[in-house]
């Protein structure tokens, strides 16, 4: 091995060895449970998660409520929920090689007709023991759990439908159906597994499945009475002859 060969593996060893201790010093916790729902009023109004510091350090932690909104397409869209939530603790030092308990309580309006969905966002914040922290380092790992939190309706209703089907394109120019999905229902929908089954006006007749053919649609999350549109390559054997209809019906994995 020559000289420079030998010290670029020599860097490379210590960049390696540089990351594994800054790894090995993360200071880690766990925050659980990762979805739970909750009713309007009485007893299941309040529920509580569990922080374990797995961590030889203490560590400090933020937790806030966000509503959980989705775009046209799709995207998640969070708005502050403090109206709806009394979180106590919301900042908290947790002691190493310990737990916490957090008392979380729905205080929201108490006529609940459609599913209203939230998230409960736990953020591991800089804490150097009531000392200022003297790390100028480029390497700040700082953990943050994102759970799924819901209040329940009156009453269950299941029903996602197809709305409407177009001929489009993707963003790099090849065909692409525009497949407008629409939840009827008043609970929030995981399109697990899903089937759809497509019929043109000239009699042709296609089955989707699958994340390669509904890329954005098979396994996709869609909160109650939201109407959410989502590109998927163009199906061979549908017409895309000008003045053509499509209907579809979709079934997933309830």
């Amino acid at each position: 091995m020559n000289q420079s060969a030998h010290k670029t593996m020599k860097k490379a060893l210590l960049t390696l060895g540089v990351l594994l201790f800054l790894l090995s010093s993360v200071h880690a916790y766990q925050f659980s449970p990762l979805e739970q729902s909750f009713q309007p009023t009485g007893a299941e109004s309040t529920k509580t998660y569990t922080i374990v510091n797995d961590s030889n350090d203490s560590i400090a932690i933020s937790i806030s409520a966000l509503i959980r909104d989705q775009d046209e397409q799709g995207n998640e869209v969070n708005t502050p929920a403090d109206a709806y939530f009394s979180v106590v603790p919301n900042k908290l030092v947790v002691p190493p090689q310990s737990s916490w308990v957090v008392r979380v309580q729905y205080r929201g309006p108490r006529t609940v007709t459609n599913e209203l969905s939230f998230r409960l966002k736990a953020e591991q914040i800089p804490y150097s023991q009531g000392r200022a922290s003297t790390d100028k380092g480029m390497f700040n790992f700082l953990y943050i759990y994102t759970t799924s939190l819901y209040v329940l309706p009156s009453r269950v209703v299941e029903n996602v439908a197809i709305r409407t089907l177009a001929a489009s394109t993707m963003e790099d120019g090849s065909p692409a159906l525009s497949v407008t999905l629409a939840n009827l229902g008043t609970v929030h929908q995981l399109l697990i597994s899903a089937i759809v089954e497509i019929k043109d006006s000239k009699g042709n007749s296609v089955v989707l499945q699958g994340a390669e053919a509904l890329p954005g649609v098979d396994g996709m999350n869609i909160l109650a009475k939201k109407t959410i549109t989502k590109k998927v390559p163009w199906p061979e054997g549908l017409s895309r002859d000008a003045g053509v209809t499509y209907q579809a019906t979709i079934k997933y994995t309830k």
